[in-house]
């Protein structure tokens, strides 16, 4: 995760951000995670003084991306504490430090600091309880789902785990005869070589180059996303140059049926393995 480097956006905070959000730039330093902001004078509670539910959601929403890294799902918030340690002022800067403790099967527990650029002074602490969200329990393959959003708030390798989580869900393996291996390198995202494999029993992603593939794929999350969910075609995507694609056997189809329903639903096909 040290190289991780993102962008995400508060959607309610609208007074200090040209682009109707506060940007918050999330870097990684020795496994925690690091935010540096100006505390925005439209959070004040008092003259010069961010209001506590301000902080508790700015803690709570740079935790949960800490959880979300550590356990490569979605997560949901069960409990949360903070301490008001000091007065936390408006339009000073202050860094954001958190990290998580623990990560049992589906718990993760994150604990993060605020404090003041100018003193050091730690002006607010926070604890928060993380649970892992099973797929049983993710949202159904059919709900429309804003990843435009999505993909401008979160690392890119989050929304790529969300959407494999959402394709083995959606999976149906009648519609594979011989299996197929599909390559995908994605260029945006750590790590960025995988390998899905199609069977008539299930869906297989692992983080890996396979040694042989049916159908490579390589260019952006988006694009693959793009790709999967029928967005955009191959063609449209290789013609704008958004990825690349090689199909020898004509077998992509089959696979985006399978994981989408897409394509050529319905229908089987068998070729050499």
């Amino acid at each position: 995760m040290s190289d991780m480097r993102y962008s995400n956006s508060i959607q309610w905070i609208t007074a200090d951000a040209a682009g109707g959000g506060l940007r918050l730039q999330m870097d990684w330093d020795a496994g925690e995670a690091v935010v540096h902001l100006a505390v925005p004078s439209a959070s004040q509670a008092a003259p010069g003084i961010a209001h506590g539910g301000f902080l508790a959601t700015l803690a709570d929403h740079v935790m949960g991306f800490v959880a979300a890294q550590e356990s490569g799902a979605a997560v949901a918030t069960r409990r949360m504490t903070i301490d008001y340690l000091a007065p936390t002022r408006t339009s000073q800067p202050i860094t954001l430090r958190a990290r998580a403790d623990s990560v049992a099967d589906r718990t993760i527990m994150v604990s993060l600091a605020a404090s003041a650029d100018e003193s050091g002074l730690v002006t607010f602490k926070a604890v928060g309880d993380y649970a892992a969200i099973s797929s049983a329990r993710r949202p159904p393959s059919d709900t429309a789902i804003d990843y435009d959003t999505l993909e401008e708030r979160f690392d890119p390798a989050q929304v790529f785990g969300w959407v494999t989580a959402a394709l083995k869900d959606s999976y149906r393996p009648a519609v594979v005869g011989a299996p197929v291996t599909v390559a995908v390198d994605v260029h945006d995202a750590v790590p960025g070589h995988w390998t899905f494999r199609a069977t008539s029993r299930s869906l297989e992603a692992v983080a890996e180059e396979p040694a042989m593939w049916d159908v490579r794929f390589s260019g952006t999350v988006r694009s693959w996303r793009e790709l999967v969910y029928g967005a955009k075609t191959a063609e449209q995507l290789t013609a704008a140059g958004t990825a690349a694609i090689e199909d020898p056997g004509g077998v992509l189809p089959i696979f985006l049926s399978a994981v989408t329903g897409g394509g050529t639903a319905g229908s089987t096909r068998d070729w050499p393995a």
